[in-house]
């Protein structure tokens, strides 16, 4: 009986396949191994930022009295609002960091459509948050010219034109800082979409 020879062709088809397969499935594991360390560190980074918000909340209700700020007495308004929003903002980011997470190794629509609500949660969110931020802005810089933070101490008489300065300055700095993290976060996604477009090209 004569034995029956392999085809060279036939192997080599194989053998290459073979190698394509690993090759893919070594790059999918990267994918996913980069995916889950961009989201775990997304969680660390929504976590030390839970400290802004807080701050404005917690000042904003201890100042929530109109004598501390009779000039502006909505900026504690602002910073109760704008705390709050923001806490829940950032739970729900690090909830559809955390939900990436684990929907790279197992998926599911459940999650899925968790997620999309979450998204849409945050989304609306965010642009209440930038009108609010405005508003804040304007209610706050508008009286920076005026503003005093000295009153009379034996009377405890309150000027119109006073706001306590650690309700104010605090504010004031909360804006900036919003500003700058916004620009920085807007800056960041320009650069990544460009990144991703020379990429497919």
């Amino acid at each position: 009986m004569k034995s029956i020879d392999a085809d060279p062709f036939l192997v080599n088809s194989i053998n290459k396949q073979s190698s394509n397969g690993n090759r893919n499935h070594s790059w999918t594991g990267r994918i996913v191994a980069g995916a889950s360390i961009l989201s775990i560190v997304g969680v660390i980074i929504l976590i030390l930022l839970l400290g802004i918000p807080i701050s404005a909340l917690v000042i904003g209700v201890r100042y929530r009295d109109p004598r501390y700020c009779p000039i502006e007495p909505r900026i504690s308004l602002f910073l109760i609002v704008s705390g709050s929003i923001s806490i829940g903002s950032i739970i729900f980011a690090i909830l559809i960091s955390l939900m990436t997470i684990f929907s790279i190794y197992q998926r599911s629509s459940v999650s899925i459509i968790l997620a999309i609500i979450l998204w849409i949660i945050l989304i609306l969110s965010s642009i209440f948050l930038i009108v609010w931020l405005i508003i804040g802005s304007v209610w706050t810089f508008s009286v920076h010219n005026r503003v005093i933070h000295d009153y009379d101490r034996i009377n405890h008489f309150y000027l119109y034109t006073y706001c306590h300065p650690v309700l104010y300055k605090f504010t004031f700095v909360y804006l900036i800082v919003t500003y700058i993290l916004i620009a920085i976060s807007c800056c960041s996604r320009c650069f990544n979409c460009k990144s991703h477009s020379e990429e497919e090209n």
